[in-house]
C-alpha cells in the first residue's frame, strides 16, 4: 500500500485536477502548452547552493549539468526529461537530479529536447540523437542513460538508434514510467484511467497528435515498444499501477523478463522522481544501479 503522504498527495492531485488538465483533450490543451513555455523552469539559485549547475548549449538548445559539491562522483547519468512530448521539464525533474547529485554523487547531463508542436518527432528524435552522438566520444568513463514518461520513451527510442548505428552505448537504461507506445491503445488502460491523478487517455492521444504529425503510430522512433530491443544493455524500469503508461510496460517486461522491472501498487505516474518514500526507495535503487553498471 502506498504511504499515507503517497495517499494525499494522489487524493490532492485528483480533486483540484492541477495535473490532469494538463493532459486533457480540449480547447484549452494549446492555451497550457503555450502557457509552458512563458512559464518555462530552469534551475533556480537553492538548487545551485546544494549542487553544482552548469549550463551549456547544442545547436541553439539548453544542456544542464548536474554534479555534486562536497561528495565523490558515483556515476554518470544522461536523461531526457518527461513532459508527454509538448511540455519542457519542470521544477520536480530539477529537485530530482539535485537529489541525486546530492545526495548519491551521480553526474546528470539533461538536454532541453525540440517539443511539439513547434518540433515534429522527426524533428525531435534526429536531434537527441545528433546530441548523442556528440555526447559520446567526450564522455570520461561510463555513462548510464535514462528518462521519465515521454523521456523515457526517448531514452529508448535513442538507445535502439544508436545501436542500429553501431555506437558506444550506455552501460544500462532507467526507464521511469516511460511512454513506450504513443497510439496508448491498450485494453487495460481505460480502467486505470479513473485512478490515474496525473494522464489522461484523451490528453495522451492529443499530444500524440501533435508530436507525431504523419508518423506511423507504430515507429519505433515514437513507440519502441514495437522496436528492436535485442542488444541493449541491461535495463532498471519503473511503473505505477495507478498510471495509464504502466500497461505497455508489464508489456515490455514480459517480452524482455531480464528487465529489472519495480511496480508499486497504487503509485501515480512518474513517482519516482517525486519526494515521497517510495520516491526515495526508487532513487536509491537508481543510483545502486548506475554505480554497478558504471563498474562493468
Amino acid at each position: 500500500m502506498p504511504s499515507l503522504t503517497a495517499r494525499l498527495i494522489a487524493s490532492l492531485f485528483r480533486m483540484t485536477g492541477s495535473l490532469r488538465k494538463r493532459y486533457s483533450d480540449g480547447p484549452d490543451f494549446l492555451k497550457h502548452i503555450e502557457q509552458s513555455r512563458a512559464e518555462q523552469q530552469y534551475p533556480g539559485a537553492k538548487l545551485r547552493k546544494r549542487v553544482d549547475i552548469r549550463e551549456s548549449s547544442f545547436e541553439g538548445r539548453k544542456i544542464f549539468r548536474f554534479a555534486p559539491k562536497d561528495r565523490p562522483v558515483a556515476g554518470h547519468l544522461l536523461y531526457w526529461h518527461g513532459g508527454g512530448y509538448v511540455y519542457p521539464a519542470v521544477d520536480i525533474h530539477w529537485q530530482f537530479l539535485a537529489h541525486m547529485a546530492e545526495k548519491h554523487g551521480i553526474v546528470t547531463t539533461a538536454p532541453l529536447y525540440p517539443l511539439a508542436p513547434e518540433a515534429s518527432a522527426e524533428e525531435a528524435v534526429d536531434w537527441a540523437l545528433k546530441f548523442y552522438r556528440e555526447f559520446t566520444p567526450d564522455r570520461a568513463g561510463p555513462f548510464v542513460m535514462g528518462g521519465d514518461s515521454a523521456g523515457g520513451g526517448l531514452c529508448a527510442a535513442v538507445a535502439q538508434a544508436a545501436r542500429d548505428e553501431g555506437r558506444l552505448l550506455p552501460k544500462g537504461l532507467i526507464l521511469i514510467c516511460p511512454w513506450l507506445d504513443i497510439s496508448v491503445s491498450h485494453p487495460d488502460q481505460p480502467a486505470i484511467e479513473p485512478r490515474d491523478c496525473v494522464l489522461t487517455i484523451g490528453g495522451t492521444h492529443a499530444a500524440a497528435k501533435l508530436y507525431a504529425r504523419d508518423m506511423a503510430p507504430s515507429d519505433p522512433r515514437i513507440s519502441p515498444l514495437f522496436g528492436n530491443w535485442d542488444g541493449l544493455p541491461p535495463m532498471l524500469m519503473f511503473g505505477g499501477g495507478d498510471d495509464i503508461l504502466v500497461p505497455d510496460a508489464r508489456t515490455l517486461k514480459a517480452k524482455l523478463p531480464s528487465i529489472d522491472y519495480v511496480e508499486e501498487a497504487g503509485m501515480m505516474h512518474d513517482w519516482p522522481i517525486f519526494f515521497l518514500r517510495e520516491s526515495r526507495d526508487a532513487q536509491e535503487q537508481m543510483a545502486q544501479f548506475i554505480g554497478m553498471q558504471s563498474r562493468r
